[in-house]
């Protein structure tokens, strides 16, 4: 989008970081398209790809595939990429959880002052 500037990703942060400026940089050698060209060369709209490229959350593999295809990339090494990421992201997942470690959500009982460790945002 005109005017607005990418927050950079740290690609050392984790797997969703790294494909999101490994994306970044796709699209930036097929010539910098913006997100508006892309969205109407995928069917996916600005925002779809906006929060891809931010490194947040991990795009669908429908998703990356028009994404790829629309910037000149091999759809198969794209789809192993994100598979490698999916992978390597679930592993991390499950190293944070432990076996048989507390659900996060407390179902419908409150949260008290001893639960903020379950929280962010608050003081």
């Amino acid at each position: 989008m005109p005017g607005r500037r990418e927050v950079p990703v740290d690609s050392g942060a984790g797997p969703v970081q790294r494909f999101a400026g490994e994306s970044r940089k796709l699209r930036t050698e097929a010539g910098g398209l913006t997100y508006r060209v892309l969205a109407q060369r995928t069917g996916y709209g600005v925002t779809t790809r906006s929060q891809a490229a931010a490194g947040e959350q991990l795009p669908t593999l429908p998703v990356v595939l028009a994404y790829v295809t629309a910037c000149g990339g091999d759809a198969a090494e794209w789809e192993a990429r994100w598979k490698q990421a999916v992978d390597e992201a679930a592993a991390l997942g499950s190293e944070d959880e432990g076996e048989g470690g507390a659900p996060p959500y407390r179902g419908l009982a409150r949260f008290e002052p001893g639960n903020s460790g379950r929280f962010s945002g608050r003081d």
